[in-house]
């Protein structure tokens, strides 16, 4: 007597008996099909359930990764900007130091804040104004009524200064 092979057909908690005793409503019968189990189904079913969880668990951490990564790229990109921002401010003072070293530097400082001048320049002074007399007390009218005395006008200062007269 052959024995008989069961097919592909076979669900993957098993196949409810075909002969239903008759006091056993059907979806009755099928339910109890359904939770009968065999030895290898119970291992196949262990098996299933701890790779969906091991999946699980996979995708959980790579979804973490994924947002540590985005979080990691904008730190990155915020770095970049501020050391692309240093890089600049490094040349700026760069270019500042190499300045000050030169003599051009040397000699402004000298003319500006020493008040030095090189040899066959010629140094021009202002003259300050001289501080405004008092207001007069009403008791001296004589004074009062003198006229001020003349005072040189500007342009005649610089010219003066610029065109000395040689007598």
């Amino acid at each position: 007597m052959k024995r008989r092979i069961r097919h592909a057909t076979r669900t993957f908690f098993g196949r409810p008996p075909r002969r239903r005793p008759a006091g056993v409503p059907a979806a009755l019968e099928y339910a109890l099909g359904v939770l009968q189990v065999s030895r290898r189904s119970a291992l196949s079913l262990g098996l299933g359930a701890l790779m969906l969880l091991l999946i699980g668990l996979l995708i959980v951490n790579f979804v973490g990764q994924v947002l540590q990564s985005a979080r990691l790229e904008s730190r990155r990109a915020e770095l970049e900007a501020e050391v692309a921002l240093m890089r600049a401010e490094n040349a700026r003072l760069e270019g500042a130091v190499a300045f000050s070293e030169s003599d051009v530097y040397a000699e402004r400082v000298a003319r500006e804040q020493l008040g030095y001048a090189r040899e066959g320049d010629t140094v021009i002074f202002l003259r300050e104004a001289p501080p405004a007399a008092p207001a007069p007390l009403p008791d001296s009218s004589v004074s009062a009524l003198a006229p001020p005395p003349p005072t040189t006008l500007n342009w005649r200062l610089w010219w003066q200064a610029l065109f000395p007269l040689t007598e």
